[in-house]
């Protein structure tokens, strides 16, 4: 995907955009909210692959300590001003260095996969509880900021919708997010982006659910308990209620890197809660204090044979 500056303005980017959809690609040439529709005739074939879910979350954009573009224009707080411009912090560059410093991990070792990426809630901070910890005041300058680290992020990633790449959102916080995750995948939606509340996928055979907030990450001596006990109950449920039991469970919400498994008649289930993109806030100090805040994402890999591999998180040292 590459990126042009036109009209004299660099905030505002020509982007073409290819999107592979029943046997054809689509060029869109976007300027600002105006796109041109280009559609070209291209084969693809998309075979069984494997597959990695690159589960990212948490990245609470516009917080002051959350991940931030180097710089980014926004449009002006009243009629008669200039738009803003704003930089990131030198907290706030850790933060997306490790964003970018992950989407090349990602594009140089899973070369040839299937890349699901889903952000798995709290895309944005949003207005709440009186908090002065934010880099811009306006919901709407939230989304925009999380559009471009996003945009920044896939980018590096070469994901490509041709290739049989997926992107996904789920739905956060609503103290967080409101509706604004919604129309985050709308904006998106040229890179066939969909909106969920639990999103539920079969991969090579293997059932892979997300939610954004499910079993506690716990703490010291008990942390990961909470989550293989879900995964007991989960599996006691489905021969309750008949359901179809889930491979691999992934959530976030609790800032933490955790994963756990549980066997049950010689098939294994696993879980995962990820990291986010987020250094502790105040209220984060409050409610989990002296405890530690992983930055990054969560892979897992299903390979064409079933095989189900949680792979070390990416995380910020």
């Amino acid at each position: 995907m590459e990126s042009l500056q036109v009209g004299g303005n660099p905030y505002y980017r020509l982007r073409r955009y290819c999107i592979y959809h029943s046997s054809h690609c689509i060029l869109f040439q976007g300027l600002s909210d105006n796109r041109k529709v280009v559609t070209v005739e291209s084969e693809a074939i998309l075979s069984e692959r494997d597959v990695i879910n690159i589960a990212i979350s948490d990245t609470h954009c516009g917080s002051d300590r959350a991940v931030f573009p180097p710089q980014i224009s926004l449009p002006p707080l009243m009629a008669d001003e200039n738009e803003r411009l704003l930089k990131y912090s030198n907290n706030q560059k850790k933060l997306y260095d490790h964003l970018i410093f992950c989407a090349n991990y990602i594009k140089e070792r899973f070369t040839g996969y299937k890349k699901v990426i889903t952000h798995n809630g709290d895309a944005v901070e949003g207005i709440h509880h009186r908090t002065i910890q934010l880099s811009a005041p306006m919901v709407d300058d939230h989304v925009l900021i999380h559009q471009s680290i996003m945009d920044d992020f896939l980018h590096a990633m070469g994901f490509s919708v041709m290739n049989g790449d997926e992107l996904r959102y789920v739905s956060g916080t609503e103290t967080h997010t409101g509706y604004t995750e919604q129309r985050i995948a709308k904006h998106f939606e040229y890179f066939g982006a969909t909106f969920h509340d639990e999103l539920k996928l079969t991969q090579n055979g293997r059932k892979v659910w997300y939610v954004h907030q499910w079993a506690g990450a716990g703490n010291g001596q008990n942390e990961g308990n909470g989550l293989t006990n879900a995964i007991k109950v989960l599996y006691y449920n489905s021969l309750k209620e008949n359901y179809a039991m889930p491979d691999l469970v992934i959530s976030s919400h609790y800032h933490k890197a955790i994963m756990a498994s549980y066997s049950q008649n010689w098939e294994t289930y696993h879980a995962m809660i990820t990291p986010s993109f987020q250094m502790k806030t105040r209220f984060g100090q409050k409610v989990s204090a002296f405890q530690r805040n992983d930055i990054g994402l969560g892979l897992a890999e299903v390979s064409t044979n079933g095989l189900i591999k949680i792979h070390r998180p990416l995380l910020m040292e």
